[in-house]
C-alpha cells in the first residue's frame, strides 16, 4: 500500500507543516550525539507507515514517537558503553610496553604516507614522493630519517632504557 493510499493531501500537508516544530523538539530532547533530523525522519517513517485515520492528533503522536526513539537511542548508548566497559582489560593485565604505532604516529603525516606507500604498497620512492608532494630525492631523505628514527626508538624500547 502506497503513502498516497494511506495519507490524503491534507494529512501530507500537515506532516510538512509539523516537520520544523518536530525537529526543534527533537533537538531539545535528543542526545547531543544524535542528529535531530535523524530522529524526525525515523519518526516520520514510522508515522507514514500507518494510515492517517489511525492517528487521532498528529502533532502529539509525532512528539511521542520522537520521545520513544530518543529513549531507545539513549538505552542503546548505555548498553554500548556497558559493553565497552566490560571489554576493557583490567589495569593490571594491560601491556606495559609502549606501542610501535605510537612511535609511528609521531612522524609527520607526509612521512607516514611515504612509509606506507613504499613499505606496504611497494611503490617506488620517487612515485610515492610525487604523490605526497615531494621530489624523489627529498622523499628518499625523509624515508631514511624516518626509518632511522623508528629504529632508534624501537631499539631504546627493547633495551629497556
Amino acid at each position: 500500500m502506497s503513502v498516497d493510499e494511506r495519507w490524503g493531501p491534507a494529512g501530507l500537508q500537515q506532516l510538512r507543516d509539523l516537520y520544523e516544530p518536530t525537529r526543534r523538539f527533537a533537538a531539545v530532547i535528543g542526545r547531543w550525539d544524535v542528529e535531530p533530523d535523524d530522529l524526525v525522519q525515523e519518526a516520520y517513517a514510522k508515522v507514514m507507515a500507518r494510515r492517517e485515520a489511525e492517528i487521532d492528533d498528529l502533532g502529539p503522536y509525532l512528539r511521542r514517537t520522537v520521545v520513544n526513539l530518543a529513549t531507545d537511542e539513549r538505552r542503546r548508548g548505555k548498553r554500548r558503553s556497558e559493553v565497552v566497559q566490560q571489554m576493557r582489560p583490567d589495569p593490571g593485565t594491560a601491556d606495559s610496553y609502549p606501542s610501535e604505532l605510537a612511535d609511528l604516529m609521531r612522524l609527520p603525516e607526509r612521512v607516514r604516507a611515504l612509509l606506507y606507500l613504499v613499505e606496504v604498497d611497494g611503490m617506488s620512492t620517487s612515485d610515492a614522493g610525487a604523490l605526497v608532494g615531494m621530489s624523489g630525492s627529498a622523499a628518499r631523505v625523509a624515508l631514511m630519517r624516518a626509518r632511522r628514527r623508528l629504529k632508534l626508538e624501537l631499539s631504546v624500547e627493547s633495551s629497556g632504557d
